[in-house]
């Protein structure tokens, strides 16, 4: 899947005259450029604060009133790096000062169920949503409070999109206008049920705007001939939507971070990039 999504983005640039590597510069505003990378601590200031958890820097000195908390790197990706403290003892045991990324405290969202919803904003409409899929993340283990990621065998992510009529699309999307108008992303939440989702009952544990992989993709009941046209179109709007970040907000170091991080994942996806970048477009 990780081959089709950049052989298309690759094919929709040179389509459409749009240079391909615009693509890391999606949310550059976003970006925090003394830092240099995408702060969780920014993200949780933009959330409301009715879907807020609290979060704050790791502090052993002020160890949190109650249990269980994560501890996570102040940026990353694929759950990567996080850890759960269930007591005090779990908490001042961690050894935060072996990682170069500040950590942070982050309390535990008490509902039942997990959704990732991913999206890309209408390079035409930014006030709208032209892609929105819904997917829940499901734990076979019996662990309270789990950490899931598809690096986890313990979790599948089932697509939702059929579970959601037009009009309670709707009143999702409306939920999203109440963030800042990224232009990717994907925003991990808890829920109890899908009622309350529609509602607006819910938490927001993550805002992923570094590299939002659509995570319905991994979801097995899906054929493999849907998957290939949701690639296919989705990539013609993510490179739209490239060509609308203002160039004042291009960032060399947005750039460079992505390039790295996804060099230590993916070596392979790198070589990819080289052909890409190697490619003729006619810069608009």
């Amino acid at each position: 899947m990780t081959f089709r999504l950049i052989f298309y983005y690759i094919y929709w640039s040179l389509r459409l005259g749009i240079l391909p590597w615009y693509y890391f510069q999606i949310n550059a505003e976003r970006y925090n450029k003394e830092k240099r990378f995408y702060s969780k601590i920014d993200m949780d200031e933009s959330i409301p604060l009715k879907w807020r958890l609290k979060q704050t820097y790791l502090d052993k000195n002020n160890p949190p009133c109650k249990f269980p908390v994560f501890l996570k790197p102040e940026w990353g990706q694929n759950s990567n790096g996080i850890k759960r403290a269930d007591s005090k003892d779990d908490f001042l045991a961690f050894n935060h000062k072996k990682s170069k990324t500040p950590y942070i405290v982050q309390e535990a969202a008490t509902e039942a169920q997990e959704y990732e919803i991913f999206y890309i904003r209408d390079s035409d409409n930014e006030t709208s949503c032209i892609t929105l899929t819904i997917t829940q993340a499901i734990n076979h283990s019996d662990e309270p409070y789990p950490i899931n990621s598809i690096n986890n065998k313990q979790v599948i992510y089932q697509d939702c999109i059929l579970d959601f009529s037009s009009s309670e699309f709707k009143e999702l999307h409306n939920h999203l206008q109440e963030l800042p108008h990224f232009r990717i992303a994907r925003v991990g939440l808890r829920a109890n049920s899908k009622q309350d989702l529609l509602k607006g009952l819910f938490h927001i544990i993550e805002i992923n705007l570094f590299a939002p992989f659509p995570i319905n993709l991994p979801d097995n009941s899906i054929s493999k001939k849907t998957k290939h046209q949701f690639i296919k179109d989705n990539m013609y709007h993510l490179v739209k939507i490239s060509n609308t970040t203002p160039k004042e907000h291009f960032n060399r170091f947005v750039f460079f971070k992505k390039v790295i991080k996804y060099y230590q994942k993916m070596k392979k996806l790198i070589l990819a990039l080289i052909v890409m970048f190697s490619l003729p477009v006619k810069d608009n």
